[in-house]
């Protein structure tokens, strides 16, 4: 066989390797100065810089951090309570910051711990740090919910309803600052994230039971404060029934 007649060998394509996606949880300095629009903007696309200036004494990021949910928190009970007005225009405000406030100191030392379980070699106010940008993100998008819960509230007297809808942008607000905290933790080195979903589920029922620790949110009462113990699906069921009256008790 003449070696000139066989076919040339067709040239193998190039085999592409997908560059690594560039993850937005990132531990580095921010690159902006530090005031409250350049935070917001981290907060939103580079939370991995806010954790960076949380770690690093004198930036003034956890100050802005914790005033900025506060705010939030403040403007979105603020016009929950417009649904019933009157005393409820500063309560429902202040249980909410005061609940939250709460839930928090509450589940920090268990985080702390399911966080080493899980592998993770930080200190104190590493996680600290963590736990206080997923409450920032949480506060900052129920700030952006707020415009629709004003809507509702002078427009409806649905109880039911609009307990259903705070529940639910509760639920999203959590549900990112969460992703926030998982992503945070595991950029910081942690091994797995089996307890750290353990907590979150703490975390989520803890708020749940504080929203019905210092009720009524929703509604008016004789009371600030409930003199009655119950539990949040309790309550909430107690709620279904359209003809049961707002109660706070």
């Amino acid at each position: 066989m003449n070696p000139e007649s066989t076919p040339p060998a067709e040239p193998q394509a190039a085999q592409v390797v997908p560059s690594p996606a560039v993850s937005v949880m990132k531990i580095e300095p921010m690159q902006a100065p530090v005031t409250f629009p350049n935070v917001i903007e981290a907060l939103l696309r580079h939370p991995g810089q806010l954790i960076h200036s949380c770690q690093q004494s004198g930036s003034g990021v956890p100050t802005r951090l914790a005033l900025g949910s506060l705010l939030c928190l403040t403007i979105f009970g603020l016009l929950l309570g417009t649904f019933s007005g009157g005393n409820q225009l500063w309560a429902v405000p202040l249980k909410i910051t005061v609940g939250m406030l709460v839930a928090v100191i509450i589940c920090f030392p268990s985080l702390y711990i399911f966080s080493a379980l899980d592998g993770l070699n930080a200190r104190v106010h590493q996680i600290a740090s963590i736990l206080l940008g997923m409450v920032a993100l949480t506060s900052l998008l129920l700030l952006g919910f707020a415009p629709v819960i004003w809507v509702f509230s002078s427009s409806t007297d649905s109880l039911g309803f609009m307990g259903f809808l705070v529940l639910g942008f509760w639920i999203i607000g959590l549900f990112f600052g969460m992703r926030l905290l998982t992503g945070a933790v595991s950029a910081l080195g942690a091994e797995s994230s089996g307890y750290l979903k353990v907590w979150v589920v703490i975390f989520t029922i803890v708020t749940l039971q504080m929203s019905t620790s210092l009720r009524p949110l929703i509604g008016t009462s004789d009371t600030f404060l409930p003199e009655k113990k119950k539990f949040f699906l309790q309550h909430w069921l107690y709620h279904l029934d359209g003809d049961n009256p707002p109660e706070g008790r």
